[in-house]
């Protein structure tokens, strides 16, 4: 009988009929008998009986499973996982082998100088000329600012009020010069009128008298007009007598910047200045108006004669210089009103900050409400496109450098070096000095080196102030 090595495999085998015929040739589905005439034995669902012991069983189909002899020895094992193990040690030895020469055994390159450092940048701290609260600040550290920017600005309320006073004073010292010139169109015109009234050997004595009556009118009526300025100038004067007084007894209380009692006590003095002036106006015009009304007594009561004539030529002659003299006072007038005027609106445009560059806000030192004073760093920009490298050479090796030599810097994040930064040596401390304090190992803190800056080609804001970078810098061959 034949035996199986696997009885949970279920197949067929053919039976032969007769012990004296040779096997039957193997199938692809199943076996044939060799002799038509002979029906094929009976399959079984577990194995096939022969009829005859010493008959050889049939050979098996390309399905089914070789069954095997009981005699017959087992197979060898597998080994391929004691490959793997062999294969994994000797990479791990090789490893340790590259990273111990790599380390302390392999070549060093002369041509570059290895070092590390940090990146800085020029900072610019940003203050107010002048003095006052915080009434807005604008950005917060890390904000991109550009040049020209607003960033602070103070309470200009009281500012705004003392430009809008010396705006007051402009436009009455353009009046006055206005009407000074007009004065001295009114008597210049007098006087051409007079001489040809010279020429004339006919007068009008009723003309005369008409003229004469409008010049008094016109006298009368620049008298009002300097009145009235004389009488706003003394509540001017009155006014800034008071403001005087309080600024400078806050000021002696410390209440109140020393400036601001001066600028009050100029105030003061300017408006003293304008009432005298303006006092004069009043006396030229009350003697415009004796003199027209002189004139008019005269016309009345003579005829027009040469002698009478040449005197009038005179006298108005004489109301035109003092006219002129007017006008240059009034004109003087409008120029210290208008240099007040620019003092004041410097003084507000001084409580705007604006940037100066263009840059990141590192630094906010103010906030809305707090009192600040001329001065005082406000914020601190630094600009990015500007940063450098700062770093330290040794000694025995700085000889070897020069301002310019092209360098490479790698970040960080780049560890294999593999997308340096392009850069060069822009300057070289002059003399030596002791590694920074901040080096942990004391031989390091006690070995002389030179500071070296090095600035970036193209930054590209990937390099900002103290980020830790590492440079190379290439010697020629």
């Amino acid at each position: 009988m034949t035996k199986l090595t696997d009885s949970s495999k279920i197949f067929t085998e053919p039976q032969p009929t007769d012990s004296a015929q040779p096997p039957a040739p193997k199938s692809s589905i199943e076996p044939q008998p060799t002799d038509s005439a002979q029906p094929p034995a009976p399959k079984s669902s577990i194995e096939s009986q022969p009829t005859d012991s010493a008959q050889p069983p049939a050979p098996k189909s390309s399905i089914e499973p070789q069954p095997t002899d009981s005699a017959q020895p087992p197979a060898p094992k597998s080994s391929s996982h004691l490959w793997l193990w062999l294969l994994l040690g000797t990479m791990a030895i090789t490893g340790i082998g590259v990273g111990i020469w790599y380390g302390f055994f392999r070549p060093k390159n002369n041509n570059i100088i290895s070092f590390s450092g940090r990146i800085e940048g020029y900072e610019t701290d940003v203050s107010t000329k002048g003095s006052g609260r915080v009434k807005e600040v604008t950005v917060r550290e890390g904000a991109t600012v550009t040049k020209g920017q607003l960033l602070v600005r103070l309470d200009d309320d009281e500012v705004q009020s003392e430009l809008l006073a010396t705006k007051s004073n402009v436009n009455a010292a353009k009046q006055r010069e206005a009407a000074a010139s007009l004065q001295i169109l009114v008597l210049k015109s007098q006087v051409a009128d007079t001489r040809l009234n010279l020429k004339q050997s006919q007068g009008d004595t009723i003309g005369k008298v008409a003229e004469a009556e409008a010049l008094v009118s016109t006298a009368q009526a620049v008298l009002k007009q300097e009145q009235a300025r004389v009488a706003e100038a003394r509540a001017l004067l009155k006014q800034t007598k008071v403001d005087r007084d309080r600024f400078v007894n806050l000021a002696n209380l410390g209440a109140e910047t020393r400036q601001r009692a001066d600028l009050a006590q100029t105030a003061f003095e300017t408006a003293q200045a304008m009432l005298e002036s303006r006092q004069a106006g009043v006396e030229v015009a009350s003697n415009a108006i004796a003199i027209a009304q002189g004139k008019l007594t005269q016309a009345q009561t003579t005829a027009l004669n040469p002698d009478r004539q040449e005197t009038n030529i005179s006298r108005l002659q004489t109301q035109v210089n003092q006219a002129q003299v007017a006008l240059l006072g009034s004109q003087a007038d409008v120029k210290t009103a208008e240099a007040n005027q620019q003092l004041i609106q410097s003084r507000l445009n001084n409580l705007t900050v604006k940037s100066p560059i263009g840059g990141v806000v590192t630094t906010r030192s103010v906030e809305p409400g707090t009192v600040v004073l001329p001065s005082r760093p406000l914020l601190r920009i630094v600009d990015m496109k500007q940063v450098y490298m700062r770093g330290f050479i040794p000694g025995g090796q700085i000889a070897q450098i020069r301002v310019g030599q092209p360098t490479k810097v790698y970040l960080d994040h780049d560890q294999k070096h593999q997308h340096p930064l392009n850069a060069k040596v822009i300057a070289i401390d002059a003399k030596a000095s002791f590694t920074p304090e901040n080096i942990y190992f004391q031989k390091d803190r006690v070995e002389q080196v030179f500071g070296v800056k090095l600035s970036f080609d193209k930054p590209g804001g990937f390099v900002k102030p103290g980020m830790p970078v590492d440079a190379e810098i290439l010697l020629k061959k």
